[in-house]
C-alpha cells in the first residue's frame, strides 16, 4: 500500500510540474530550496522584458539601457562586455547605427526564478532579423539564448547582469 501512495505522489507531483511548464507560471530553480514564486513581480519582469523588446524594435539605445542598474553589465556571446548602464547606452547606440539599424527583436522570457525577493533570475530566447554585416549585407536571423541576474531596487525590477549565448553543436554530444 505504501508503495502504491508514493506512486500516485510521484505521479502527481511530475503532472503539477507539467502543468507549470505549461501554464508559464513562476516557478523555483530545481535546488533553489524550495518553490518562490511572485506573479505580481514575475508579470513585472516579463513587462520590462517586453518594453526593452519594443525600445530595441523602436532602435532607442537610451531606453534599452533605462533597464540595467547603474553598474549593470552585458556580455555578447563574442565576449564584448559593457560595464555600467552608460558603457551598456554606448554599446546599444553602436549596434543600433550599423548592424542592427533595420533590425526587429523577439524576445521570450522562459523562465523567471526568485532566490529572494529582490534577485530574479531570468532565462530567455531571442531572434534578431534583419541584421547587417559591415558591408551592409543581409545576415541570416541570429538565433540565441540569454540569461540574466535582475535585481528590486526602489520597487523597480532592473537587469544588472545579461548574458547572451549562441549555442553551437559539441562534438562529444550525439545529434
Amino acid at each position: 500500500m505504501r508503495q502504491v501512495l508514493l506512486a500516485v505522489a510521484l505521479l502527481v507531483a511530475m503532472g503539477a510540474g507539467t502543468a507549470s511548464a505549461q501554464t508559464n507560471t513562476p516557478r523555483a530553480h530545481p535546488g533553489a530550496g524550495g518553490p518562490r514564486s511572485d506573479l505580481a513581480a514575475d508579470a513585472a519582469i516579463r513587462q520590462l522584458y517586453a518594453e526593452f523588446t519594443a525600445a530595441w524594435n523602436a532602435h532607442d539605445p537610451q531606453k534599452m539601457a533605462s533597464y540595467w542598474t547603474l553598474d549593470g553589465d552585458i556580455v555578447e556571446p563574442d565576449g564584448m562586455t559593457a560595464k555600467g548602464r552608460s558603457e551598456v547606452e554606448k554599446h546599444f547606440a553602436t549596434e543600433q547605427e550599423a548592424a542592427f539599424k533595420d533590425s526587429t527583436l523577439k524576445l521570450a522570457v522562459e523562465s523567471v526564478w526568485f532566490p529572494s525577493a529582490e534577485v530574479a533570475m531570468v532565462d530567455g530566447s531571442y531572434m534578431v532579423l534583419n541584421a547587417l554585416d559591415p558591408n551592409g549585407q543581409p545576415l541570416p536571423p541570429r538565433k540565441g539564448l540569454v540569461s540574466a541576474v535582475l535585481l528590486k531596487e526602489d520597487g523597480t525590477w532592473r537587469v544588472a547582469a545579461s548574458r547572451s549565448s549562441i549555442p553551437v553543436p559539441l562534438p562529444w554530444r550525439p545529434r
